[in-house]
């Protein structure tokens, strides 16, 4: 082996299944990636939903991080009952958000990647707008488009927020807007619209991109567990290779499930973590003004958990995500979260059981679902690999 040849880490070998469609599929070149932790009900509601749209992706691609087989035996007894007019792939992951998604990268195939979070529900039109933002864009610079969470929209702006302005933390509320401070206005303060509009940003539970974005960018593994921010990480960087859009006509609901969410310390610590770690990646060279905003942001977020202790129930809650703020502010303070971002590569290789459905007795519903043939990598998990590059990429250490 000659002295400039890269060793590669090996590839993690995952185990799933594989059903194929039992209907005719408009959007061929679609795919949707769902990670999921611990939730078989909005699984298989998601999955319900799907069925009933008339533009769902060819491809649907589960990957579960449960500690349990339940989200897994939950989606084969459906594919037992339902007709259905994409591909349905179930892979076993270890647990993390932007690890899953990573693994659903390499086990799918569209030119288009969808992700949805496993508590959200597409109307009908969704995925066919959003592919249309790739379409009509005949350059190809737009790179992500998002959805519109209509039922998260045209929402008032709380007292934070409005606080947040008069401290001169944040110098507007334009929703999808970035800024040197390290805060992100959020996309539920603008009323519902038509068209798309450019962002800093796109909400990583309702967004897709093309399939070349991935040939040299993964979803950020420093981001553990519930994983919060990778959504704002991702999209700073792909940003500066090109356009982030907003689908007005794109709409999705997202109904906020509780399970598989950490504790309000952790959660709180995390924030603090994350939103630093971003800062500094994406505005190494902020002014000194963005540098005391940031700061006075985060001295701001603690008193106002600690008012809340006073004039709000849940006081328990409050005080947990205090502490949390405060414990990871130090963190940051001494201990700087670091992480260097290896270069894209596909990381998984899989074992995937094929089955089909047997017919019932009219021949026309699926009665049983049977292994067909093992293979060591599905059709179109090769076919995504082909299609996202191969540079060297190390699996994350965890913070």
């Amino acid at each position: 082996m000659s002295g400039s040849a890269t060793l590669q880490e090996p590839r993690m070998r995952l185990e799933g299944w594989r059903v194929p469609p039992s209907g005719e599929n408009v959007l061929g070149d679609c795919t949707l990636i769902v990670a999921t932790y611990k939730r078989p009900r909005e699984i298989v509601a998601l999955l319900d939903r799907l069925t009933e749209l008339p533009d769902a992706p060819s491809q649907v691609v589960v990957v579960d991080g449960s500690p349990d087989s339940s989200a897994g035996e939950a989606a084969l007894s459906w594919a037992r009952e339902r007709l259905r007019a994409f591909e349905l792939v179930y892979v076993k992951s270890p647990a993390g958000l932007t690890r899953q998604r990573n693994v659903g990268l390499d086990a799918s195939h569209g030119e288009f990647v969808y992700f949805l979070d496993d508590d959200c529900l597409p109307d009908p039109g969704y995925f066919r707008a959003i592919r249309q933002g790739f379409l009509g864009d005949s350059q190809g610079r737009v790179l992500a488009v998002c959805g519109s969470i209509v039922n998260h929209m045209a929402r008032p702006i709380s007292a934070r927020w409005r606080i947040r302005k008069a401290l001169g933390i944040v110098p507007a509320l334009e929703s999808g807007r970035y800024y040197q401070s390290g805060t992100s206005v959020p996309h539920s303060f603008a009323p519902p619209f038509t068209g798309a509009r450019r962002v800093d940003f796109v909400p990583g539970g309702a967004t897709a991109y093309r399939r070349s974005v991935f040939a040299k960018h993964r979803f950020s593994e420093f981001f553990q567990g519930y994983a919060q921010g990778e959504d704002l990480e991702m999209s700073l960087r792909v940003g500066k290779e090109g356009l982030l859009q907003w689908c007005g006509d794109a709409h999705v609901r997202h109904l906020s499930a509780h399970g598989g969410r950490p504790g309000q310390f952790q959660k709180g610590r995390m924030e603090i973590r994350n939103h630093f770690f971003i800062w500094r990646r994406h505005s190494p060279d902020a002014r000194l003004a963005d540098r005391w905003r940031f700061w006075l942001d985060v001295a701001y977020v603690f008193t106002y958990d600690l008012a809340g202790i006073v004039l709000k129930p849940q006081r328990g809650r409050k005080i947990a995500h205090a502490f949390g703020i405060a414990r990871g502010a130090l963190d940051c303070v001494f201990s700087p979260p670091r992480y260097r971002e290896p270069p894209a590569r596909r990381e998984y290789d899989f074992h995937i059981r094929s089955l089909t459905a047997d017919s019932g007795a009219d021949g026309s519903h699926p009665s049983n679902l049977v292994p067909n043939t093992d293979r060591r990598v599905s059709q179109s998990a090769a076919t995504g690999e082909e299609r996202a590059g191969t540079a060297a990429k190390t699996l994350a250490r965890r913070f």
